[in-house]
């Protein structure tokens, strides 16, 4: 009964203090988009559900649903102890979980040489982030892991005009600002950089763990009495 109490506590402070203008995404088709316009990378957010584009992406939270919560196999143990627990976003489309994809739809692929690259830049937050895709024989590919500290070779090759969708890993429960960034070979323009571009995420726990998290101050409680526009 204490742990509930101090829960509910908590969960009511937070109802009473005041929130960013920001717009959870919970379930559905949503994209990490590119565009380019005026010599210049646009990344930013899109809703497929409302059709709805955020840019800055800042103004939509991308979040992970407690569904995504699983344990840590052997075979992703460069993101996690084994057995402990892991979040993945997958790239298959699951009812309750955020299907997020990462797009360049808006890209004309005769103005770019090659494919663009997404490069992650940083990463705040209560657990390491990570990207990964399953080869044809079952082979794990990281493409993003702040497990290891963040690289050159923390990147996604993006072909311009196409679509595409991976796993995303968290690690622990909360709140995470990702940076990102766009490079590529324009025919016109030459080589150009987006510069780091942060995109929100919130990592929702299964329900035993709130009372704790509220304490801490780790989840934005506050993002659940919004509804979606």
């Amino acid at each position: 009964m204490k742990s509930l109490s101090l829960f509910t506590l908590c969960f009511t402070a937070a109802l009473l203090l005041p929130v960013a203008a920001q717009t959870p995404l919970t379930t559905g088709h949503a994209d990490i988009g590119i565009a380019y316009d005026a010599g210049a990378f646009d990344l930013h957010v899109h809703d497929g559900e409302t059709d709805t584009e955020y840019s800055p992406p800042a103004g939509a939270v991308l979040v992970v649903g407690a569904a995504a919560q699983t344990t840590t196999p052997a075979a992703l143990s460069a993101f996690a102890t084994v057995g402990s627990s892991l979040w993945i976003l997958p790239k298959t489309q699951h009812p309750s979980l955020l299907f997020l994809g990462f797009g360049t739809e808006e890209l004309t692929p005769s103005d770019w040489s090659g494919n663009l690259t997404l490069s992650l830049t940083s990463v705040s937050g209560p657990g390491n982030f990570g990207i990964y895709d399953v080869g044809t024989f079952g082979d794990i590919q990281i493409k993003m892991n702040s497990a290891d500290g963040i690289s050159g070779g923390d990147s996604l090759s993006l072909v311009p005009g196409s679509h595409g969708h991976y796993n995303l890993t968290f690690t622990a429960p909360g709140d995470y600002t990702i940076g990102l960034e766009t490079s590529g070979n324009h025919l016109i323009d030459g080589a150009v950089n987006s510069g780091t571009v942060n995109y929100s995420f919130t990592v929702v726990p299964e329900p035993e763990e709130y009372a704790a998290l509220a304490a801490a101050g780790l989840v934005s409680f506050a993002l659940w009495r919004r509804t979606r526009r």
